[in-house]
């Protein structure tokens, strides 16, 4: 919400908008908007009405019956066993925020974003997706794909599509795979966005906080049973590695771009006239697009990330108000912080916008 009322102060467009997990749901909201005091407005309507009817069901039956298959078998044949594959049901959230919300024809009219992606995991084969909402030709699909990215393993059933792959064999590429959250591998999706070109912003938006947080509350938190440990450690503390290397992958691309830039000034300095000078730079000119750091026409970027302290008072299976709105009002004062600690600097520039949305 401040970050969208931020562009609108600063009169940014949003170039390309990435969502994993909730961050899907909301990119979906923003892109299909007619301005950004609309998506505001929207996202804060849905928020403020959001219950876990309107997202789950609770299995009953089919998990008790797998429960008793775990009780009366040896553990190494757990894996093995059939039954259901997950502990709540999502067609709720589906025919509610998916089916019955996405509106592909204003994504692709593009008055708020330019290009909205939302990022999804295989569960066959490891393989992470970036996949465009914006250009996808089939509205199923792009149903498909942000269902797909919202989808918790373990709490919430994947789905079953195909995303097209060129270094699938032709044999296999229609086979359907399962897919989820683009978060088991994928958070935040930097490498592909910044491959797109000339993004001058980056703004990461992260419903964790940046671990290791050697805080009092850490310290003293309480993990009671086997599913608050599997939230641990599956839903905060690995995605978290991820997020870092995405950052760390900024930063080293930072330092290559200062490096090359150092270099290639000392060089054509150390040039004796002015037509050696041109040969030099020609030939810096042609070799640095060989660098891969170079793809997609990079710019040094500081990236302003908006991530809690601490983590939420609230868990990724709970959608129960009050704790929705005191999250929600949580998150807005933290965003409100870190944007108004912004440079003039920042605030200037426009040359590009990523904001991502992810809950």
């Amino acid at each position: 919400m401040e970050l969208l009322e931020y562009f609108e102060r600063q009169k940014k467009r949003i170039h390309i908008l990435s969502g994993t997990s909730v961050g899907a749901l909301n990119g979906m909201c923003i892109s299909q908007s007619a301005s950004l005091v609309a998506a505001r407005e929207e996202i804060e309507r849905q928020w403020s009405e959001l219950t876990n009817e309107d997202v789950y069901r609770i299995r009953g039956w089919g998990l008790f019956r797998l429960f008793v298959k775990f009780a009366t078998n040896r553990m190494d044949r757990w894996p093995t066993l059939s039954g259901v594959d997950s502990l709540f049901d999502t067609t709720p959230l589906y025919n509610r925020f998916v089916d019955g919300y996405l509106e592909l024809e204003k994504i692709r009219a593009r008055k708020v974003v330019d290009d909205f992606f939302v990022s999804v995991s295989s569960l066959n084969t490891g393989a992470s997706y970036l996949q465009s909402i914006t250009n996808e030709l089939s509205e199923q699909k792009a149903k498909e794909y942000i269902m797909a990215s919202t989808i918790t393993t373990v709490a919430y059933p994947p789905v079953r599509t195909i995303v097209d792959d060129p270094e699938i064999p032709p044999h296999l590429a229609m086979t359907p795979q399962l897919y989820a959250d683009g978060g088991i591998s994928n958070k935040t999706p930097l490498k592909t966005i910044l491959r797109a070109g000339d993004i001058g912003e980056l703004f990461v938006v992260n419903t964790y906080p940046s671990y290791p947080t050697r805080t009092e509350h850490s310290i003293r938190a309480k993990f009671p049973n086997v599913f608050s440990m599997l939230i641990r450690t599956a839903l905060e503390l690995l995605p978290n590695l991820y997020f870092t290397r995405d950052m760390q992958s900024v930063q080293e691309v930072n330092n290559d771009l200062a490096t090359w830039e150092r270099l290639t000034k000392k060089v054509l300095d150390a040039a004796p006239d002015a037509a050696t000078r041109e040969r030099l730079q020609n030939a810096l000119c042609n070799e640095g697009e060989k660098f891969s750091f170079k793809e997609g026409d990079k710019h040094i970027i500081h990236p302003v990330i908006i991530a809690p302290d601490e983590e939420l008072p609230i868990q990724d299976t709970e959608f129960v108000q009050p704790k929705l709105g005191k999250t929600f009002a949580m998150g807005r004062a933290k965003a409100r912080e870190v944007l108004q600690g912004l440079s003039g600097q920042m605030e200037g520039q426009s040359t590009g916008s990523l904001p991502r949305a992810a809950m």
